[in-house]
């Protein structure tokens, strides 16, 4: 009688194990696809920017910039064709800050003692479609995935905001 306590108590320990596994998968994956996305905007974003300078008369490195916009086309394609599982999260960063407007893709995110050089973080997607609970101009502790870097002079990247508190 003992022996079967034994066994039903490692069984339920283990069933239990197996779900707590398979929940933190589960948002592990999610939080994956939504960095993916987030990569996508950034990149598309780039692209319509880089675009634009190209259509500038007097541009002075259009060689430059014809080639950022090589690479950036290449690594769209790279991200729209990526697994899930392939994908290698980014280091999470905590930072103070707030956005001055309303949340919409690409809103800067302004670091309590921010530099006018950097580092410039643009959210361009917020897990759990939580977007419109920022509110402008009110301090939160955001943790962030830097997903992409910008095609900027100073560093600047992509974000993905996977929360963020008062």
């Amino acid at each position: 009688m003992r022996w079967k306590i034994i066994i039903v108590f490692i069984l339920l320990f283990a069933i239990t194990s197996i779900g707590c596994v398979s929940k933190q998968e589960n948002y592990t994956d999610k939080l994956k696809e939504s960095c993916i996305e987030a990569t996508i905007t950034g990149i598309k974003l780039d692209i319509e920017r880089l675009e634009g300078y190209l259509k500038l008369p007097d541009l002075k490195n259009r060689s430059e910039v014809e080639k950022a916009l090589s690479k950036l086309y290449e690594d769209l394609r790279k991200y729209q064709n990526m697994n899930v599982k392939d994908y290698e999260l980014p280091k999470p960063l905590k930072i103070r800050g707030y956005i001055s407007e309303p949340y919409v893709v690409d809103s800067i995110i302004y670091l309590e003692k921010q530099s006018k050089s950097g580092p410039f973080y643009h959210a361009v997607k917020v897990m759990g479609d939580k977007e419109n609970d920022i509110k402008p101009k009110e301090i939160y502790e955001f943790t962030i995935y830097p997903v992409y870097r910008r095609y900027y002079p100073f560093e600047a990247w992509y974000v993905l905001i996977e929360s963020f508190e008062k």
